[in-house]
């Protein structure tokens, strides 16, 4: 089994990271940068850094769960949940009102009845 180098280690978990954090690989490093340690140990920290400072507002632990992130602070579990309930009934509602809209317009436009019909033809 092939052992990889510490600097090889650091891209690979950069890069995962990376991609973990904004849903691409990083693509904007020099040749010299990507063969750094301390470039990419910093870059690294860097990511860190982001997602501690994101994780210390009830709307950035929001987007820490968005983004697949987990976080151990109960607060920021009942946020989530509590959003994610409220964004479910919002689109319940939504859908709810489309049918009924969906309803009045089917039976406006829907042709009569034979009842409906020979009462119109009575008149």
């Amino acid at each position: 089994m092939r052992e990889y180098t510490k600097v090889e280690e650091l891209q690979s978990h950069y890069s995962d990271f990376h991609k973990d954090v904004y849903g691409f690989r990083p693509r904007s490093s020099t040749d010299e940068q990507w063969n750094s340690e301390v470039w990419l140990s910093g870059e690294i920290d860097g990511l860190h850094e982001y997602l501690r400072i994101l994780g210390s507002t009830p709307q950035g632990r929001v987007q820490l769960r968005e983004m697949g992130f987990c976080t151990d602070d109960k607060e920021a579990d009942e946020e989530y949940a509590a959003a994610e309930i409220r964004a479910r009934e919002e689109e319940e509602a939504r859908y709810a009102e489309a049918d009924r809209q969906d309803a009045v317009l089917a039976e406006l436009l829907a042709p009569p009845t034979e009842a409906e019909q020979f009462e119109l033809d009575m008149k």
